[in-house]
Order: structure tokens, then C-alpha cells, then sequence
């Protein structure tokens, strides 16, 4: 007697998924794009920026060097700021009046204002210190342009003797 031969029957395959391989395409193109709005914004801002700190940084007085074999200053002080290097007016002391200045400087400059002459910003209180010792002002600067650009400005006084600062476009 003869064996009867096995019957195979056909099994339908599964359907093969492509979830995988579409969120992987989406994902290498998303990045593709980030990268290219960050080379944009770089190659569009990147020029004014750079101008605008390495103007104020070659005007920045030189800081005496410590003589050699001593490690420590030998008097404690706060370091003065030049006026010329710094907006007057407002509520701050020098050093909150710089911190300030530095972040405004930035501000513009990647708003496309090239503020560099501190002579021409003026300071206008908004805000008396409240509670928490915070005040605001507006900052109105001179591009290099001659257009004027403003900013408000907040500052709030912390423990560590460095004040926190906020700057946002005025309105």
C-alpha cells in the first residue's frame, strides 16, 4: 500500500508592518528640517551677533593681571564699571546696570538691532521693587542704524549677590 503524500496547504503570510520604517523616515526628516532652520538662523544672525559682542569686548577695559606668586587680590573690592561702558539711570548699581546692558546688547542683536553705544540707551523705571526687591524697566537703545529699538527689563535681586534678569521686547 501506498503512503499518501502530505497535502500542503497554503498559509496567507502576515502582512509585513511598515509603521517602522515610516516613523523612522519622518523622524530623519524632521531633523533635517531643525537643522536647517538652525544653519538659517546662524548664517542670517549669526553675523550681527558676533559684530555686536566683539564690539563691546574690544571696548571692555583690561583687568590688571595678578602679580606672580600670589594667588588672592590683596584688598576685597567690587570691581567699577566705567560709566561709558554702561547705560546710566535706573534703579540698579553698576554691576546690575552691566549684567543688564549684556543681556540687552544680546537681545537686540538677535532682533536685529546693533546696539553698541551704552551713551545712547536711556533707562525709564516701570515698576518700584515690590515685595520680593524685583523692579522693571524699559531700555530704549540707538542702533547703530540710528533706529531706536526698546526693552523691558526685570530685575530681581537673589541671594548670591547676582541679580536675576529677564529682558523681553517692549510693546
Amino acid at each position: 500500500m501506498e503512503s499518501p503524500t502530505p497535502q500542503f496547504t497554503p498559509v496567507d503570510q502576515p502582512k509585513k508592518s511598515n509603521t517602522g520604517l515610516i516613523i523612522g523616515i519622518v523622524v530623519v526628516v524632521l531633523l533635517c528640517c531643525c537643522c536647517l532652520v538652525i544653519i538659517g538662523g546662524l548664517t542670517i544672525l549669526g553675523p550681527a551677533v558676533k559684530s555686536s559682542v566683539n564690539q563691546q569686548l574690544t571696548a571692555m577695559p583690561q583687568v590688571p593681571s595678578m602679580p606672580s606668586g600670589t594667588s588672592e587680590p590683596s584688598s576685597p573690592s567690587v570691581p567699577s564699571v566705567p560709566s561709558s561702558m554702561v547705560p546710566q539711570g535706573g534703579l540698579g548699581d553698576d554691576i546690575e546696570r552691566a549684567t543688564a546692558w549684556g543681556y540687552v546688547i544680546t537681545s537686540a542683536a538677535l532682533s536685529g538691532c546693533s546696539a553698541t553705544d551704552a551713551s545712547k540707551t536711556s533707562i525709564d523705571v516701570l515698576q518700584q521693587p515690590d515685595s520680593t526687591g524685583m523692579w522693571k524697566e524699559k531700555w530704549t537703545v540707538t542702533c547703530d542704524d540710528g533706529t531706536k529699538k526698546s526693552f523691558d527689563v526685570s530685575i530681581t535681586p537673589n541671594k548670591n549677590g547676582s541679580p536675576d534678569i529677564k529682558v523681553t521686547d517692549s510693546k
